[in-house]
């Protein structure tokens, strides 16, 4: 394909927005999803990546279509949920499980992109009987302390990287902030590009071209940081912490699509993925970005039919 698809409109954009609910936990704590596609189609629990968390609306239209029902939640201190002092990763599971109960959904595809892989796999890891298949979109891996690895980042994802794995909460939350502010300050959706432009691959970089993705993007960072900065920075940074499992420990079948030009989340990381869960299958996109799979949703959601069939 050499031109992006139609993007919703900014107006669509705010009306799926505002179309979050909320889930009182066990533990009184507010727990924000939203839902996209087709309210009685094939289930999909979606984990958005760090520093956002509305990006899975461009899957709405395709999964409307062709009868998918997209669950997206927030995790803990993200958008309107509340925060959870100290969750971790296989902790947080719990709060998917009363997600998928309270929704009537006994067993669903898994699906995450880029900073969702960790609680992605987790839930690959820790309840596989609930989960028919994870489809992993360019997710973030277990390999933030090596050096090799860090290297092919780009210079911001770079940065946040050794910052950290490294840094306490406290003083990470202040450059993760950064982000959030500027979005905020600024208002201006082509400001995303540029803040982002050393993470893009020539791919990504004309997908977002497109002044409603750069609305869409913009609005995510906002949304992001309703509850402050906290739950943001701490999500981002489980990313770069132990995960608490053993990716060979997962026993869930996993298909993986990444772009091999991706510079957000470089395809060296799915290739150990691959190697380390003994049910994972890689599938390369030759020339694509990190951003590619959610633009073309329909190609996508095509993909994930015929392996499930």
């Amino acid at each position: 394909m050499t031109s992006a698809p139609p993007i919703i409109s900014q107006e669509k954009i705010e009306e799926l927005n505002r179309r979050v609910n909320i889930l009182k936990l066990r533990d009184e704590k507010n727990f924000s999803y939203y839902e996209y596609g087709d309210g009685r189609g094939k289930p999909i629990l979606f984990f958005h990546g760090t520093g956002s968390h509305i990006h899975a609306m461009l899957l709405h239209a395709a999964a409307l279509e062709m009868g998918y029902r997209i669950i997206v939640p927030d995790r803990p201190g993200v958008g309107l949920s509340d925060f959870q002092k100290g969750w971790t990763l296989l902790g947080s599971v719990g709060n998917y499980v009363e997600l998928l109960d309270t929704l009537k959904v006994e067993k669903c595809i898994a699906m995450g992109i880029s900073g969702g892989g960790p609680s992605l796999m987790a839930c690959a890891y820790a309840i596989p009987e609930r989960i028919e298949m994870v489809v992993d979109l360019a997710c973030a891996m277990p390999l933030y302390r090596d050096r090799e690895s860090l290297r092919s980042l780009g210079t911001m994802d770079r940065f946040y990287a050794k910052i950290g794995s490294k840094l306490p909460l406290a003083l990470f939350k202040i450059p993760f902030s950064l982000l959030g502010l500027l979005q905020t300050v600024m208002k201006s959706p082509k400001s995303f590009v540029k803040m982002m432009s050393s993470s893009m691959c020539a791919s990504d970089a004309r997908l977002f071209a497109n002044p409603n993705l750069q609305y869409l993007f913009m609005r995510d960072f906002q949304e992001l940081f309703r509850h402050g900065s906290k739950g943001p920075a701490y999500d981002a940074q489980l990313v770069y912490k132990d995960w608490g499992f053993d990716l060979a420990d997962i026993k869930t079948r996993i298909e993986i699509f990444h772009g091999t030009e991706d510079k957000w989340v470089p395809i060296k990381f799915s290739e150990h993925l691959e190697k380390k869960a003994p049910l994972a299958t890689l599938h390369p996109v030759q020339n694509q970005g990190h951003f590619y799979h959610l633009v073309y949703a329909h190609e996508l959601l095509q993909k994930i039919s015929r392996l499930s069939a």
